[in-house]
């Protein structure tokens, strides 16, 4: 061996050794490769030092609201264009609605309204009930009857309000929806006839929209018949029950009901119209500010963040109108929705993560888990500020489904 070999095998040795005595005190980070250096086969896992948190130590909500509103407003009765308590107090109610009740019946548990309630601030739940005469309640009334009367129990439990929104539309022949709509109602009447607690909405997608052959006076021909019959049934047993009647051309047209000849000879009755912040801006703030003017009492009971479509990101800017105007006018309101693990942007929940526990979709959700039209629907429930964005959309979409 010559000198030189011979003096390159002694550095190699004594910095194996100084590197050994080292590392003792060093974090793995800091050490070097003990491999060769090659090129990553295809097979090779890529190696990150990066350190982050794991979301499942992210904290959960806490309440913020403790006041059972049910106890505090009473039985809600309608005068001229506002709610008002059953001690003489203007009310205006601020809550999420569900997505349909085929989706999301079992999400609803005590835990996750208590979250609602208490966490977000909650004075009302709108349970929205779909399908067909193929699908859903009409299909298989008492599959769902049982659960829609435990998610009710739940709002009495924690005093809150509950919108039940029957969302069943037909094509052309009415008899089979209405028939079930009655029946619906009265079985929930006869339990709930005391409870101020429950509030009843009829007549959302009363009829199948068909563009190209469209119904002429949809509200005297097909909403009013409709509704009349459905809130006899729904007096008979809770005389003092507030309902909401949602107006025709999937409670669009708000103008046809305030136009109309034709009107409901009923008292305590509400006018529901929907809005979505991407689709509806001025001209259906007007057609409010009309019914208003003519003392219809309004209630937007499905308030979308996002397009119609349910596409495009979060209105903010338009949002934030809506909430303006609505706030102006006292005007209750529900945003849509919650309750699915649907991937749309008017999801208020990213319950396809899989970042997050079971634990942690039940309830008190960390703010992660939240979309950002839940934490939009959040913050306005709470606070009711308009939100600081000056960007007019912002989509979830692609965040979502890099999660799921």
């Amino acid at each position: 061996m010559n000198r030189l070999t011979y003096g390159l095998s002694v550095l190699l040795i004594s910095g194996a050794v100084l590197l050994s005595s080292c590392s003792m005190n060093l974090g793995p980070e800091t050490l070097p490769s003990t491999t060769p250096s090659t090129e990553p086969s295809e097979t090779e896992p890529e190696v990150t030092t990066k350190q982050t948190t794991p979301e499942s130590t992210e904290p959960g909500s806490e309440a913020l609201v403790t006041e059972k509103v049910v106890e505090r407003y009473g039985n809600l009765t309608t005068k001229g264009t506002m709610l008002w308590s059953s001690k003489g107090e203007q009310v205006v109610l601020k809550g999420m609605s569900s997505y349909g009740i085929q989706d999301c019946m079992n999400f609803f548990t005590p835990d996750v309204v208590k979250t609602l309630a208490e966490d977000w601030g909650c004075d009302v739940l709108r349970i929205t009930i779909n399908g067909d005469a193929d699908t859903g309640y009409m299909k298989e009334p008492d599959k769902y009857f049982d659960p829609i009367c435990k998610i009710i129990d739940m709002c009495v439990e924690q005093g809150i309000y509950i919108i039940i929104d029957w969302n069943v539309g037909y094509d052309k022949e009415a008899t089979e929806t209405k028939t079930a709509a009655v029946d619906l109602f009265t079985r929930l009447t006869a339990i709930y006839s005391d409870s101020p607690n429950l509030i009843f909405e009829i007549a959302n997608d009363d009829s199948t929209p068909d563009e190209a052959n469209p119904i002429k006076d949809e509200w005297t021909k097909v909403t009013v018949p409709f509704v009349t019959d459905v809130i006899k049934a729904i007096r008979t047993n809770s005389p003092k029950s507030l309902v909401i009647v949602d107006a025709p051309g999937n409670g669009l047209d708000i103008g046809a009901v305030v136009d109309s000849k034709t009107k409901l000879k009923f008292d305590n009755i509400a006018y529901a119209c929907r809005i979505f912040s991407g689709t509806h801006g001025e001209e259906q703030r007007e057609a409010i500010q009309k019914a208003l003017k003519k003392e219809y009492c309004m209630f937007v009971s499905e308030w979308g963040l996002c397009s119609i479509d349910m596409k495009g990101g979060i209105y903010y800017l338009e949002s934030d109108k809506w909430l303006e105007f609505l706030s102006e006018y006292r005007v209750s309101w529900c945003i849509y929705a919650i309750g699915s693990k649907v991937n749309n942007d008017s999801n208020a929940l990213n319950l396809l993560s899989d970042k997050y526990t079971d634990e942690q979709k039940a309830g008190h959700w960390p703010d992660g888990l939240i979309s950002k039209a839940g934490l939009y629907a959040r913050e306005q429930i709470l606070y009711g500020k308009v939100n600081s964005e000056t960007e007019e959309t912002t989509t979830d979409s692609a965040e979502t489904a890099a999660t799921a």
